[in-house]
């Protein structure tokens, strides 16, 4: 099976979204791209991710041309593509549809940067980017400003989070990041003052994101 190790992984994330609470039923999306070939595994368009299998999985090229798979691709394949090319290093993208990330892009509330987690995939505040239509071209052109070149994460307006990074792995990581900070952010404002993390602290942590590393031209495969 083409891309088989790959497709394996969108099947196991996509249902680690799943049952982590991160989106319900078939919402958002998940892919992970090939460096050596540039294609793309994608989560098929409207299939719930508890009854996907490896071979149900969607391959297309940069392009958007499916190469191999029974379904469409995800209707918001035209941002995924979009990132790969704006950031070459980066190899999966995860976009979830989780409870209090999408609840601060609905309230265009900012994150700031007083969780570790966050720190280690942003160098700034997670932005909010204004509402675009899910699927057109213009959101994903909305989803590289939010991203910018100093973050891995951002917040689609009305929408919800999405990330990306070096492997399926840390995209999913980056991914629970956001949806923690935003969580604990709507519980931190009951205690009264937020307490950012030290710069130096930050800069510390930042540097633990493989995008932020030398690029060896490998990338990180996790056992499904």
């Amino acid at each position: 099976m083409l891309l088989q190790e790959l497709r394996e992984q969108v099947v196991y994330y996509g249902r680690q979204m799943l049952q982590s609470g991160l989106t319900m039923h078939t919402g958002g999306n998940l892919s992970v791209r090939d460096r050596e070939s540039g294609l793309i595994a994608i989560k098929p368009s409207s299939k719930p991710y508890d009854l996907l299998k490896p071979e149900d999985i969607t391959v297309i090229d940069l392009e958007g041309n499916i190469v191999d798979g029974p379904y469409k691709p995800s209707s918001e394949w035209p941002m995924h593509t979009l990132i790969y090319k704006t950031y070459p290093r980066v190899c999966a993208v995860v976009h979830c549809h989780r409870i209090y990330a999408t609840a601060a892009a609905a309230a265009g509330q900012e994150i700031p940067l007083f969780n570790h987690e966050l720190c280690m995939y942003c160098s700034s505040p997670v932005r909010v980017m204004p509402f675009e239509v899910p699927g057109s071209d213009a959101l994903g052109e909305s989803a590289i400003r939010g991203f910018g070149e100093d973050n891995c994460v951002t917040l689609l307006q009305n929408h919800g989070p999405i990330a990306m990074g070096a492997s399926m792995w840390h995209a999913f990581d980056a991914a629970c990041a956001v949806e923690q900070a935003a969580h604990a952010l709507f519980i931190t404002k009951a205690y009264g003052q937020l307490q950012l993390i030290p710069e130096e602290g930050r800069a510390a942590l930042r540097r633990c994101d493989p995008l932020q590393k030398p690029d060896t031209g490998k990338v990180e495969i996790v056992a499904v």
